[in-house]
């Protein structure tokens, strides 16, 4: 119990932080995004493991620069009405990989038995994980219904964005595996180091950003398809 009040604690102020510049100038979240970067690359030194490092590495960079795009967009394809600096498709990273990583670890750590990778992973149960992926598509929905968002890119997101996670929350345990570590760092009461958090958004993110793209080059502004909106 003691250990779930500090790791929520430090959910609450993390969670307000990225909030607060989210909803700030663009500014705000680009030094963010580098302040992560240069915590997160000093983690990663520290792993020294070679090639998966390496690669975790080029998936954390393209993952902010991604966040950071993300924000840029505003409220390019939501309902009329929606404010500009609203960043619509950005909340559709972030809400749901927080959800899934939530749901995931109240039910794996409720109810979960069965390890989905116990040699990269062992606290990562296959019930935590289906718990993890209906919670993420769930609140993609919800950001896509919330502000009126095309109906199948959030599809997309909702149905990818969770397995995309876990594929970037594997690949860094494999990091700290190989370098004989439980977590990244210890700058995250209750979570570990920057990597730990992030790992899982900085996955999802150019996966979003893609959908995104492939979104705007189908021709924004079309009728039907792509465009049909919840």
């Amino acid at each position: 119990m003691r250990e779930l009040r500090r790791r929520t604690v430090t959910a609450l102020i993390y969670a307000a932080i990225v909030l607060l510049a989210v909803g700030g100038p663009p500014i705000v979240l680009w030094i963010l995004l580098v302040g992560a970067g240069l915590v997160g690359f000093s983690e990663l030194l520290r792993l020294r493991v070679g090639r998966p490092a390496l690669a975790f590495g080029a998936v954390f960079v393209l993952g902010l620069v991604c966040l950071g795009f993300l924000r840029a967009a505003g409220a390019l394809g939501a309902r009329a009405g929606t404010p500009d600096w609203v960043p619509v498709w950005l909340l559709l990273t972030i809400i749901p990989t927080w959800a899934a990583d939530i749901a995931a670890y109240l039910v794996g750590s409720a109810v979960g038995r069965r390890r989905i990778a116990p040699s990269i992973s062992p606290g990562k149960t296959r019930e935590g994980t289906a718990a993890g992926f209906v919670a993420c598509a769930l609140a993609a929905v919800a950001i896509g219904v919330t502000f009126g968002l095309p109906r199948t890119p959030v599809l997309i997101v909702a149905l990818g964005l969770g397995p995309v996670g876990l594929a970037g929350d594997l690949l860094e345990s494999y990091v700290k595996r190989r370098a004989g570590v439980k977590d990244s760092g210890a700058i995250l009461p209750g979570h570990g180091g920057l990597l730990d958090r992030l790992d899982s958004l900085v996955a999802g993110a150019p996966f979003v950003f893609a959908v995104f793209i492939a979104w705007l080059l189908t021709g924004l502004g079309g009728e039907g398809g792509m465009f049909e909106r919840f």
